[in-house]
């Protein structure tokens, strides 16, 4: 029987046999070493270690001091998705978010993103409305640093040396964050007829699988609707730039702790282009993606490959101690929460 387009499918949890993960796995491998050779290949790693030997311990408390505030904002954008979603605490959306960022961060191939849905939705929450807000915040993040990297670009002297590469890949990123959200507000302006017309498309290809896309699709666009009023909606975006214009600040003051005479645009405009960069599927912690990021962000300014590759290591490192923070304080706050118990009655022995 064909799916009806009326009812909501739940998304299935990841599947797959040993040899079909096994070749993924290999794949993201090999991405990430592709990623670090090129961004070290012709890297001069003796002067890289003297200087970061040199690293001043004050910038790199006051690093990670701001991404620990910064975790507060993304903990609490998200949980503009998910608190319409069902009875989800304060405390178990900053749970679920300590441990899944972490999650993200160190798990490859982005299987991380599971970990925030599964652990909220012991909270209540719809596994499958969970996954949609997932989905719609790592667009919401694509179109973000998209906007921003065009907004920076534009601001660049027009004699700054931007490779070749960094153009294709941005209009490459252009197309894909572009396209899912013009999507999106098309699906959600006419859910039905868009769901519809999938199911026409699909079904006559494989039954199984225009019930998974429109299972997919449908909470996706369950996931974007929560955002259906303008204070909810302001907020998200307000967040969302926040955040990210802040985090870009914050990586210019460590980076210009080894490269004083980097500017402030340097920052936020790396930033920008690491997201893209991390968003391949690779190896775990964002392996090589980070770095070759890091380098591709700032060849517009000047900057050489080995000191653009003593800011991403640096970078890499901070975000390795926060993140392992993040999941110490998340796994403390998961396990209070559910091994907290009544105290005894007057009867117990």
């Amino acid at each position: 029987m064909r799916a009806r387009v009326d009812e909501v499918v739940e998304v299935e949890r990841p599947r797959g046999s040993l040899v079909g993960w096994l070749l993924k796995g290999g794949l993201a491998l090999g991405a990430s070493v592709g990623a670090f050779w090129w961004a070290f290949h012709d890297v001069d790693l003796t002067s890289v270690t003297q200087e970061l030997k040199g690293s001043s311990v004050a910038v790199l408390l006051t690093f990670l001091a701001v991404q620990l505030a910064l975790h507060g904002l993304r903990v609490v954008r998200w949980g503009l998705l998910i608190k319409p979603l069902g009875p989800a605490t304060n405390r178990a959306v900053f749970a679920a978010a300590s441990v899944g960022f972490p999650a993200t961060f160190f798990l490859p191939l982005r299987l991380g993103e599971f970990v925030r849905p599964v652990m909220i939705s012991r909270s209540g929450v719809p596994f499958a409305g969970a996954m949609a807000s997932v989905v719609v915040e790592r667009v919401a993040d694509g179109v973000v640093n998209l906007g921003l990297f065009f907004l920076f670009l534009r601001m660049l002297p027009a004699s700054a040396p931007v490779p070749d590469d960094l153009r294709t890949f941005s209009l490459a990123a252009l197309v894909l964050f572009g396209g899912a959200l013009v999507f999106l507000v098309l699906a959600c302006v006419a859910r039905r007829p868009a769901l519809s017309l999938v199911e026409r498309l699909l079904s006559p290809i494989s039954e199984t699988l225009a019930s998974r896309v429109l299972g997919l699709l449908d909470t996706f666009i369950h996931g974007v609707m929560v955002l259906r009023t303008p204070a909810r909606i302001l907020g998200f975006v307000g967040l969302s730039l926040l955040y990210w214009l802040l985090n870009g600040l914050v990586t210019w003051y460590l980076a210009q702790s080894y490269i004083p005479e980097l500017p402030v645009l340097a920052g936020p405009f790396t930033i920008s282009v690491v997201v893209f960069a991390i968003m391949i599927p690779a190896g775990p912690a964002f392996a090589g993606t980070l770095e070759a990021g890091c380098r591709f962000g700032m060849a517009p300014f000047g900057i050489d490959a080995s000191a653009a590759a003593v800011v991403a290591l640096a970078m890499h490192a901070l975000q390795l101690v926060l993140m392992a923070i993040l999941a110490g304080a998340g796994f403390m706050a998961a396990e209070s929460r559910q091994t907290h118990k009544p105290a005894p009655g007057p009867d117990a022995p």
